[in-house]
């Protein structure tokens, strides 16, 4: 019995031993991959500031990085919505300085608390949560009966503050 044990130990030892060196030499016999280059990425579209007119559109194709100016100084508000709704998703950073640019222009007017909400969804996607948040309290502040209240609430989790003084109460 002792020598059968024996017998089994140095086998397994053996066949042990055996399996490590075949993995080990077939890891070298398979080619390892070509490491592969990072990609290029293009410089980030220029924000204009408020007095500019034109903006600098950068964006990285297949044949190479491809450069083009725009007009981005609308003359209404209207205007200057169309092209933030444009540019939410497609181009958020034009639509956060054209938001800005319409709320030094304009306001308080009429169509703010839409621009104001679309500022927010521009922030979202640009995944600049701290600063939607922000944003959401200001149109709280200028928009006590906004209509997209119930929305940034749920978009950023950002809570109106509750009312205070004697008609709280």
């Amino acid at each position: 019995m002792k020598r059968a044990i024996h017998v089994v130990f140095w086998l397994s030892l053996i066949m042990g031993i055996a399996v490590v060196l075949l993995r080990k030499r077939g890891e070298e016999a398979r080619p390892t991959p070509a490491p592969v280059a990072a990609p290029r990425l293009a410089p980030a579209p220029a924000i204009p500031d408020a007095g500019t007119d034109t903006v600098t559109d950068t964006r990285a194709t297949a044949d190479g990085i491809k450069t083009a100016e725009r007009k981005v100084a609308p003359e209404t508000e209207a205007d200057f919505l169309k092209k933030i709704k444009e540019n939410v998703r497609a181009n958020p950073e034009l639509a956060v300085a054209l938001a800005r640019q319409s709320r030094q222009q304009f306001g308080d007017s009429t169509q703010a608390d839409e621009r104001d909400k679309l500022l927010v969804d521009a922030l979202i996607n640009l995944q600049k949560i701290g600063a939607a948040r922000d944003e959401t309290l200001y149109y709280y502040e200028h928009h006590p009966a906004g209509q997209y209240r119930q929305y940034l609430w749920s978009m950023t989790g950002a809570r109106p503050a509750p009312p205070s003084g004697p008609a709280a109460k």
